[in-house]
C-alpha cells in the first residue's frame, strides 16, 4: 500500500489542492464542524463551529471551494460555545446566526457587517432560548424567518436582528422542494448549501 500524494502549503501544511484539478478530503483538515457557506458572486465564504475558541467563527474565502484561506474573525466577543451557524447574505448586509450555550441554556445569538470582512458588530441576543441550528429564510412575501431545532420557527424583524413574534411549533415545510430532489428528511434545521 502506497501512501496518498498530498500537496503542501508553505509551511509545510497539507493541502487539499493537488494542483492537477484533483483534490483530497477534507477540504479543511483538522476541527472544523458545522461548516456554512455563502457564496456572494464569485466568492465563496465559510466558517465552522468555534466552540470555546477566541476571538471565533473565523471566516475563510475561496474562488473554487477547494482552496481556503482565512480572513477575519467575526466573533470578537467571549459570548459562551457557539456552534452550527448560519451565515447568510440578505440585502446587501451580512449576518451571522450564532447558537450559543451558556450557563442560563441555550439561545441565538446575531451579528452584522456590511463588509464581509468586517468590522462585525457585537453580538445581539434574540432571546430564542433552547433552541440551537439556526436557519435564514426568506418567504416569497419577503418576510425573514428563523428555522431551528425541533421544527420550529420565530419570524425575524425586516433588519433580521430581533424576532417579530413567538417560537412558532410544527413548522416542518419552510419551503416547497422541487420534485426531482431525493429528501432523506424535511426538516429545515441546521446550515443549508443552496
Amino acid at each position: 500500500m502506497t501512501a496518498p500524494r498530498l500537496a503542501t502549503g508553505i509551511e509545510g501544511q497539507r493541502k487539499a489542492d493537488l494542483g492537477d484539478g484533483s483534490y483530497v478530503n477534507p477540504i479543511v483538515p483538522g476541527d472544523h464542524a458545522d461548516p456554512t457557506i455563502l457564496q456572494d458572486g464569485a466568492d465563496y465564504w465559510m466558517t465552522f463551529s468555534s466552540f470555546q475558541s477566541y476571538p471565533g467563527a473565523v471566516l475563510w474565502h475561496s474562488q473554487d471551494l477547494v482552496n481556503w484561506a482565512p480572513v477575519t474573525a467575526a466573533l470578537t466577543q467571549n459570548i459562551g460555545t457557539v456552534w452550527a451557524m448560519d451565515l447568510v447574505k440578505h440585502q446587501g448586509r451580512y449576518y451571522l446566526y450564532v447558537p450559543v450555550l451558556q450557563d442560563a441554556g441555550t439561545a441565538i445569538h446575531v451579528i452584522h457587517a456590511d463588509d464581509i470582512r468586517g468590522p462585525w458588530s457585537a453580538p445581539i441576543d434574540l432571546h430564542i432560548h433552547g433552541c440551537i441550528d439556526p436557519g435564514h429564510v426568506v418567504g416569497e412575501d419577503g418576510r425573514r424567518y428563523l428555522f431551528v431545532n425541533g421544527g420550529r420557527r420565530v419570524r425575524l424583524s425586516d433588519d433580521g436582528l430581533a424576532t417579530d413574534g413567538p417560537l412558532e411549533a410544527d413548522a416542518w415545510t419552510p419551503w416547497q422542494y422541487p420534485q426531482d430532489w431525493v429528501v432523506e428528511m424535511f426538516a429545515p434545521e441546521g446550515p443549508k448549501l443552496f
